[in-house]
């Protein structure tokens, strides 16, 4: 079954970079498990006899950034089948275990969720999203989680998305996403100065003419960088900006797929910056993996492996920069993808998946000082009194060094 959520790229006649599973879950009592026996023994013996209500429903994590081996932050979104409703969720590593972090109350009764979040230290982290169609910011101070108002964004009526977030100093983190007006999609780009939050302006590469999207923003001492999407002509183009002595400015940008093109991530690592996503975005079925890294003043293709060819979704929907490589992942197929540049080459590296009829997804990763993370989600198929349904974990896994290896991860 499709699964719908957020949307992290496009909007809602976007593909679905939306991936926690269908409120078919509420009012249904959970009888029994038929995950496959990879997943079976991990998630189905938890579930067993619960009834729909103590089931909250599903989970994900889509973004994750780490200061030392013992501090990462993690978030997403759960939800919740009684209600209905996505409610934000944030995990923490302390070094020894992922645990959920308590965060304020968002209101059983909207959608709320959370798509980053940029980690300065242990006391100080920001995570962004949406809350019932406007920006959703949360505040970590060292103790607690606590929500800051967003900028004001005009008109007052407009759907707003905070989509990824980055953190240069205390008083220097930027915000990026978009504002659905009435006749079209506009990027967004905010700046917290240490004392409030407020909106710059941004190029619209797309004018009236097309909707324009802000995925993901990247910050270092060497500059500010955005990327995302444009749809000038109904075809999808990939969006590079570029903080450029205090303005932003649109950089050259490559489009290798005629069936369009998306950047959902950038990541910097001094001056060294890479984005990743996908071409072929407008025929799910010839997706291919895209990456491009910064060359100047333009960004310029990578080349990637394609595992499934053109019979799958090759999908990456996050990076992470190092100073001498790089990580990118996403899906292939219905499993989860890894590729790691080192030398300027990208190779395939393996990573746990779970097979078919289980799908497997990664959305987040981060790399500091040899060490890394990555976040997502899989699947598993729960049996109800009306049919098998499926439902998604949250996923982490850690770079060992040698090799990508499970972390448990709390569910709500």
């Amino acid at each position: 079954m499709r699964k719908a959520r957020r949307i992290r790229g496009p909007g809602s006649a976007g593909r679905t970079q939306i991936r926690l599973a269908a409120a078919a879950v509420s009012g249904l009592a959970i009888v029994g498990i038929a995950a496959p026996a990879a997943v079976a023994g991990t998630v189905g013996s938890s579930l067993v006899g619960r009834t729909a209500r103590a089931f909250t429903g599903s989970d994900n994590l889509v973004s994750v950034a780490a200061t030392s081996g013992k501090n990462a932050w993690a978030v997403g979104s759960y939800f919740v089948s009684h209600t209905r409703n996505f409610q934000p969720l944030i995990e923490h590593w302390n070094g020894s275990g992922w645990r959920i972090s308590a965060i304020p109350s968002v209101g059983s009764s909207v959608n709320a969720y959370l798509q980053g979040v940029a980690a300065l230290s242990a006391k100080n982290a920001w995570a962004v999203g949406r809350r019932a169609g406007k920006a959703l910011i949360e505040h970590w101070n060292g103790s607690k989680w606590q929500p800051v108002p967003g900028a004001a964004v005009r008109p007052r009526n407009a759907t707003v998305q905070l989509s990824g977030v980055a953190a240069i100093s205390a008083k220097s983190v930027w915000a990026v996403g978009s504002v659905y007006q009435a006749s079209h999609v506009i990027p967004l780009i905010e700046h917290w100065n240490g004392a409030r939050w407020s909106v710059v302006p941004a190029p619209d590469p797309g004018g009236l003419s097309a909707n324009a999207y802000l995925s993901g923003v990247a910050a270092s001492k060497a500059g500010v960088w955005a990327v995302g999407t444009s749809a000038p002509g109904n075809v999808y183009r990939t969006v590079v900006l570029s903080l450029v002595r205090g303005r932003w400015r649109q950089l050259k940008s490559p489009n290798p797929s005629g069936l369009g093109n998306w950047l959902g991530a950038v990541s910097a690592a001094g001056s060294r910056v890479l984005a990743a996503g996908f071409g072929g975005y407008d025929n799910p079925a010839a997706a291919t993996p895209l990456v491009v890294h910064r060359a100047g003043s333009a960004f310029q293709l990578d080349a990637t492996p394609d595992p499934g060819g053109l019979t799958a979704q090759d999908e990456l929907y996050a990076v992470a920069a190092t100073t001498t490589g790089g990580w990118a992942v996403g899906r292939s197929a219905a499993q989860t993808l890894i590729l790691r540049e080192r030398s300027g080459h990208w190779k395939q590296v393996a990573s746990p998946s779970w097979p078919s009829p289980a799908t497997s997804i990664l959305e987040g990763v981060t790399s500091r000082r040899g060490s890394a993370w990555a976040v997502g989600e899989h699947s598993a198929e729960v049996q109800t009194s009306s049919g098998p349904i499926s439902v998604t974990y949250s996923l982490i896994l850690r770079w060992t060094g040698t090799r990508w290896a499970r972390v448990h991860s709390p569910n709500r």
